[in-house]
């Protein structure tokens, strides 16, 4: 249990920091750098391409070595990374440092995962990576308050380094993690290959599709949309409060996030419902409030999305090997995260602002609609993992 606290401390602080800056550096790039919408989303694709690579071999490693190290080196490189974004002059710059950024994250967040599943037993792993979740987006939900509170007074630059400041306090939990994150047996392990990812993923193509889509989104709500908010004359402050809002829905759907866990195809289909419709609202309006709405129902969906998929993945994985089998499905997340931002950047330029997200609102219905009509292949499926 005290190994589970000190993880949700350390992604409360995390979240914090990342709620601080993570809005407004799409803002930073649009206005300080003279980036375009492609450049943008090149920044974007900077930041999470790192994670398409990185967690095949950190989940190897997390069953080989102290978690509580790797989470440790995660949360240094992320405040190293936030120092330099402050200093950077050119779009190339940028791109290095969120490169960093997404190592940073590559490092941090499967230590956590892992750190979780093996202090944990497989009755009370949703229930746990709930907290965490909490936590993280507890966090990220008071991020964007303090730095609406610091764009008061300082500008872009300024907000990184306070961003930094505060995650270096992450250092203390990760440190003390260490005594709780030696490697659990002595089992031997062999090299992942490409030819395991495809083996997953052809066994759960619709956890896999899934997990594609809500990775795609979740980047470019992240990495692409604050700069398009930014479009329609809204302010950074107003900015930061929508990302407030964001995290309150999010913060707010935790509570029901175990019972909904028992019903996986359902789950499944609301989430990927309700991003559907909230791309469809930003398409179609572009007011403070459409915008809110927008991201109130993705922030609904992607509390839906994590903790489910999380317990499918996981079920049934003996301790030993969960951190590989995470890295195979945290690679396939960075997948959807590095292609997101980059379609969306190159498609704002080219067929103007708003059109991603009613690509991305029709992409959505027509996996609604799929997972909706195969519901009994669905339903075999998902009981297969006692959900």
């Amino acid at each position: 249990m005290k190994a589970i606290i000190l993880v949700a401390v350390c992604a409360a602080i995390m979240g914090v920091s990342y709620g601080m800056h993570s809005p407004i550096v799409p803002v930073f790039a649009r206005e300080e750098l003279d980036a375009d919408f492609s450049q943008v989303g090149l920044v974007g694709m900077a930041n999470y391409l790192p994670y398409m690579f990185a967690p095949f071999f950190v989940g190897m490693m997390l069953d080989r070595r102290n978690k509580g190290y790797i989470l440790a080196s995660g949360v240094g490189l992320g405040m190293f990374s936030l120092l330099m974004l402050s200093t950077a002059q050119s779009v190339p710059e940028a791109m290095v440092f969120r490169g960093m950024a997404g190592v940073a994250h590559a490092l941090f967040w499967p230590a956590c995962e892992v750190l979780i599943s093996t202090n944990s037993s497989a009755e009370k792993r949703v229930k746990w990576i709930a907290l965490f979740t909490a936590a993280w987006v507890g966090g990220f939900m008071a991020g964007p308050l303090a730095g609406r509170l610091v764009l008061d007074f300082f500008d872009y630059r300024v907000l990184f380094q306070l961003s930094a400041a505060a995650m270096a306090s992450a250092l203390v939990p990760a440190f003390l993690l260490v005594r709780h994150g030696k490697p659990v047996g002595a089992e031997k392990h062999r090299t992942m290959s490409l030819a395991d990812i495809k083996r997953e993923v052809t066994s759960m193509p619709a956890v896999s599709a899934v997990l594609l889509y809500y990775a795609i989104t979740f980047g470019v709500i992240l990495a692409v949309y604050p700069a398009y908010v930014k479009t329609a004359a809204i302010t950074d402050q107003n900015i930061e409060l929508l990302f407030f809002a964001f995290g309150i829905a999010r913060f707010a759907t935790l509570p029901f996030v175990q019972r909904l866990a028992v019903h996986g195809r359902s789950a499944l289909f609301a989430a990927v419902a309700l991003t559907a419709v909230g791309m469809l609202i930003s398409f179609a309006f572009t007011s403070v409030w459409s915008f809110a709405a927008a991201l109130v129902l993705i922030g609904i969906s992607t509390s839906i999305f994590y903790p489910v998929t999380f317990n499918i993945v996981t079920r049934n994985v003996p301790l030993g090997k969960i951190g590989s089998k995470l890295g195979i499905y945290e690679t396939l997340f960075g997948m959807g995260w590095t292609a997101g931002p980059l379609a969306a950047g190159l498609s704002s330029d080219a067929f103007g602002s708003s059109s991603p997200y009613l690509a991305f609102a029709f992409i959505g219905a027509a996996l609604a609609g799929t997972i909706a009509i195969r519901k009994k292949s669905y339903n075999a499926h998902l009981s297969a993992f006692d959900l």
